[in-house]
């Protein structure tokens, strides 16, 4: 079953972000990136449960290939991403969405 899919605008900002930085050094790396992340969205989709709490209700997926956790809720059937953040970011950054 795939639940209801939403995303932030703070997240989306956090995407953009790192589509850019990979651009800047090899536009094959942002392609590598959005495949891996739309990948990791759709698993996150399927089967939020299978991804534990870390914190304050939020789950943590990280991606596979790169340093970045895709930090999201699940609640009332529905997934909220919150944020992607690179894993060497100070997660105060995204606890301040919250």
């Amino acid at each position: 079953m795939a639940y209801k899919l939403n995303t932030s605008t703070g997240a989306y900002l956090d995407i953009e972000k790192a589509i850019v930085y990979y651009k800047g050094i090899k536009s094959q790396l942002a392609e590598n990136f959005l495949i891996e992340l739309k990948a990791t969205r759709k698993y996150i989709q399927k089967h939020p449960k299978k991804i534990q709490v870390r914190y304050a209700n939020i789950r943590v997926a990280f991606l596979k290939r790169f340093p970045f956790g895709v930090h999201f809720r699940f609640e009332n059937e529905t997934v909220t991403i919150v944020s992607v953040f690179h894993t060497s970011q100070d997660d105060k950054k995204w606890k301040e969405r919250m």
